[in-house]
């Protein structure tokens, strides 16, 4: 019996392992999430070194970054420079977002944080409106003015603080 030695190699493309960056340039629902901002941290970079190794006036980043000016709206040029100063498509840079900038009083935009902990009361009654605006219920002025009551007694016994209650009585009543 004659002995056959055979060598067998494969060429195995193995993917790099993926930092959260590339884990968004690979799946496009992560990407629509993804800010500038959050590249510039995971570079390392401020807007300052951005512009002088893209060439891009910092104005111009500075308004894209403020979100004054949306980068659908940037020439070619420089779409083209910040992709390759930040190592990206083009075509993630376009999806990019700005991070929610705040009101004049320093605090988010986004005030949802203001419905959290609220009393077992005041929850109780709010998940009671909200579910009887799904479902299209004839008591709804009865659940308004529970929802109405709820705000206000928990307001006055300090259980919730008036920013609190202005917001939930702008966003539900």
């Amino acid at each position: 019996m004659k002995q056959v030695n055979l060598t067998i190699t494969f060429d195995l493309a193995v993917p790099a392992p993926l930092d959260w960056l590339s884990g968004y340039r690979y799946n496009r629902r992560w990407v629509m999430h993804m800010t500038i901002q959050q590249i510039l941290r995971e570079k390392g970079l401020s807007r300052y070194q951005l512009s002088k190794r893209s060439g891009v006036p910092w104005a111009t980043l500075a308004d894209i970054c403020s979100g004054k000016t949306s980068l659908t709206r940037c020439n070619a040029g420089t779409l083209s420079k910040l992709a390759a100063t930040l190592d990206i498509p083009m075509e993630q840079l376009l999806t990019m977002t700005v991070e929610q900038r705040q009101a004049a009083d320093g605090k988010p935009n986004d005030r949802s944080y203001l419905e959290r902990d609220l009393p077992a009361s005041l929850q109780k009654a709010l998940d009671e409106y909200i579910q009887g605006e799904k479902d299209h219920v004839s008591y709804m002025d009865c659940l308004w003015g529970e929802l109405y009551g709820a705000i206000n007694s928990n307001q006055w016994s300090s259980a919730i603080t008036r920013e609190q209650a202005d917001y939930l009585r702008a966003k539900y009543l």
